[in-house]
């Protein structure tokens, strides 16, 4: 090896090392914040949101029309079957129900996924069959996060519509699942990534169905976010309004801010999952959404983007099996 070789790989070592403590030293620094906030908060008391609050996920509670598609039996795991539900509005909710194998009600598992136009429930599949073969099921829902960050000029609002959508179709799933043989509605979890976190929180604050939540890589103040943050998509989507059209984006998501309904997530447990370089959420703002979440509480930091890691899917597993198969 040259000596300009071996400069230039000593150069990519020390970067490497670099990169490392960086991070190393992110996850302490918020550690330490967490830690000051988890003991600096007062726990909220066991409530769900305001009534006149919670109105706004209202939706009519008939009986939705539902047709399944095959069921698929995989041995020693579970039958998978997908279903495809129709809301009194004609809105179409696709469904794949993950069950253990035999007769009982099993506690359940709501999958959100997180937002893109490649982005779809079976994400979640392999875990959810993870699941099943410990006996838990699972509901995994397509939701309407397509197109986010887009400027829709006929409606800034669609980002908070397509939230709010994902939150009445997941309650209506939930009604669903109460009318099957094989759903415990006493042991029903939510997990939630990104876009699907940010409605999973809401949902957690006005369902009282859940006992449950993880909430991976999840937002905490979007529309504050959304004014200051320099990542190259999100600024080019705040670039794209008017300065008046622009207002009426934020103005359409301020009431949304998962910051804003985490502290009526009580009595369910909350876990959050974040990434040291998550480069949509702010570290602050990290912190204050777990500072206002009720207790119980928990979170933990992977060094990983906001796709997470290996190491996050285990844990969500141990923490899924622990809070549904434990006694209650």
């Amino acid at each position: 090896m040259n000596r300009l070789t071996l400069a230039a790989a000593k150069c990519n070592l020390q970067k490497s090392r670099d990169r490392r403590a960086s991070s190393a030293l992110r996850v302490a620094i918020v550690s330490v914040l967490f830690a000051f906030g988890a003991s600096a908060v007062t726990p909220n008391a066991l409530a769900k949101a305001p009534a006149e609050r919670a109105a706004r996920f209202d939706y009519a509670k008939s009986t939705l029309a539902a047709l399944p598609g095959g069921t698929f039996a995989k041995v020693k795991c579970c039958n998978v079957t997908e279903w495809k539900l129709t809301s009194p509005e004609g809105e179409s909710i696709e469904v794949t129900v993950v069950v253990p194998p035999g007769k009982a009600k099993f506690p359940t598992v709501l999958w959100l996924h997180r937002e893109g136009q490649d982005v779809k429930r079976a994400g979640f599949q392999q875990e959810a069959e993870a699941l099943a073969a410990t006996g838990i099921a699972s509901l995994l829902v397509e939701l309407p996060f397509k197109q986010p960050y887009v400027h829709r000029e006929n409606n800034n609002a669609g980002d908070a519509e397509s939230i709010r959508l994902a939150v009445v179709n997941a309650r209506r799933v939930l009604d669903w699942a109460a009318s099957r043989p094989e759903h415990n509605m006493e042991r029903i979890a939510v997990v939630g990534h990104r876009f699907g976190a940010w409605a999973g929180a809401l949902l957690t604050a006005v369902d009282t169905r859940i006992d449950a939540a993880v909430f991976m890589s999840p937002p905490g103040k979007p529309s504050g976010w959304l004014q200051v943050t320099e990542q190259p998509r999100a600024k080019a989507f705040r670039e794209s309004f008017p300065k008046e059209k622009w207002g009426e984006y934020l103005n359409s998501i301020d009431p949304l801010d998962p910051e804003k309904w985490v502290s009526h997530a009580a009595p369910a447990k909350v876990f959050y999952q974040f990434g040291s370089a998550d480069t949509w959420v702010q570290t602050l703002e990290q912190v204050d959404l777990f500072r206002a979440t009720s207790q119980p509480k928990s979170r933990q930091m992977y060094e990983a983007d906001e796709l997470l890691n290996e190491e996050a899917r285990k844990d969500r597993g141990n923490w899924l099996r622990a809070n549904l198969r434990g006694a209650k």
